[in-house]
């Protein structure tokens, strides 16, 4: 927090880590260092209300790299593509899982935990306790629609959220209903783990580093609708069946 001796955030408001962002945009861009402030800039500034069409934008420039316009030694102006995620190699990232992070929006919340890959928090997860009855997940949904309206802002580089009652769990985009939330239900394969916890198995089959970014890169789809833009994240079946049809 803000203020701690090992804070890592200017403002409660915050929820990138810039410390961290550019120290991975320094690292993975080693011919454009110089630019890298301007491309930490245009990944904050937002561009329109809608909090899909942000989603939409930061992950467009996570995924194809933040455009910043450059002079060349010859006087041209050129345009950089400054990557802020490896999705070669996931080794050149850093990873980080925060519990309870204090962020001010609207209101003062504090999600579960957030996984930072680069500074940047591109999961959220909502762990209900089991030992509580009221520990639904129906009441982790609700409690992500509340960080929606409180909390804004740590939805906009979102690229996944899970929900949990600490027995089962599932995933989605954050805007996602209720009822599009799903189990992953494998590791590193197409075969379904029905012995193990739910969330344990999601936990390893999602956020292994390559995978995820791979989840990220490939498997997110934004797509404009009549009711208005949707986001869908593959579930496991499909994930696998794509990247089985490729191999």
């Amino acid at each position: 927090g803000p203020g701690e001796p090992a804070g890592e955030r200017d403002s409660w408001e915050q929820v990138y880590l810039l410390d961290r962002m550019r120290s991975a945009a320094r690292r993975i861009n080693p011919e454009h260092q110089d630019l890298v402030e301007e491309a930490i800039k245009r990944v904050q500034r937002a561009e329109s209300q809608s909090e899909l069409a942000e989603n939409l934008r930061v992950h467009r420039l996570l995924v194809d790299g933040v455009p910043v316009e450059y002079r060349g030694p010859d006087g041209q102006v050129r345009t950089a593509y400054l990557r802020l995620v490896d999705f070669d190699d996931p080794d050149n990232n850093e990873w980080l899982a925060v519990s309870q992070v204090t962020i001010v929006g609207n209101k003062t919340r504090r999600p579960d935990v957030l996984v930072f890959v680069n500074g940047i928090p591109l999961a959220l997860l909502e762990l209900k306790n089991p030992a509580d009855e009221h520990a639904t997940l129906k009441n982790a949904w609700n409690q992500v629609q509340t960080y929606r309206t409180d909390i804004p802002a740590v939805f906009t580089p979102n690229a996944v959220t899970v929900i949990s009652d600490g027995t089962s769990a599932a995933m989605s985009s954050f805007s996602g209903a209720f009822e599009h939330y799903a189990p992953w239900k494998t590791i590193d394969g197409r075969d379904v783990i029905s012995n193990r916890p739910a969330l344990e198995v999601l936990i390893k089959g999602v956020f292994e580093p390559a995978r995820f970014l791979d989840l990220v890169k490939n498997f997110v789809l934004f797509s404009d609708e009549p009711p208005g833009m949707v986001k869908r994240v593959a579930k496991y079946h499909q994930y696998w069946a794509v990247n089985a049809a490729v191999e």
